[in-house]
Order: C-alpha cells, then sequence, then structure tokens
C-alpha cells in the first residue's frame, strides 16, 4: 500500500527544524544540515531498496534536481 504524506510543505518544514536543533546542539553551523540530509538520503535509499548501489544512487541523484525544484515551489529560492 502506497500513502503519501499529507501536508509535503510541514514535513519539509519539520525534518528541517530537526536538523537545525541537531546542528545546534551539535554546535555546527545549520547549513551543514544539507550533508546530513544528503547522508540520511543515501542510507535510508540503501535500506529500503532491494536493488544494489549502482541502480538507486542515479536515481537518488536525479531526485536532487527535483528537490530543488520543489523547494523553489515551496519557498521561492533566490534567484541566481
Amino acid at each position: 500500500m502506497t500513502s503519501f504524506i499529507s501536508d509535503p510543505h510541514k514535513a519539509v518544514l519539520d525534518i528541517e527544524e530537526k536538523v537545525r536543533e541537531i546542528c545546534e546542539r551539535e554546535g555546527t553551523d545549520p547549513a551543514e544540515g544539507t550533508m546530513l540530509l544528503l547522508t540520511a538520503a543515501c542510507h535510508m535509499a540503501d535500506t529500503y531498496s532491494r536493488k544494489p548501489v549502482k541502480e538507486w544512487a542515479p536515481v537518488l541523484a536525479e531526485s536532487l534536481g527535483h528537490a530543488i525544484v520543489a523547494a523553489d515551489e515551496f519557498f521561492s529560492l533566490r534567484k541566481v
């Protein structure tokens, strides 16, 4: 059974808040949370995928591009 998060915008903000709390507790820059999130995403993909890393890694890399687009839609990222 597939389920979807009812409010992905709120879920993203909740995750961001937790990562910020971890960085503050550890005395690191919250921007370091980006690497924590990316590493967690890789670990989750490896844990839950039934495929070898060489198959899911390109999909995860492509997903980063989709995440950038989604973040821009949610939060209007700064334009370059």
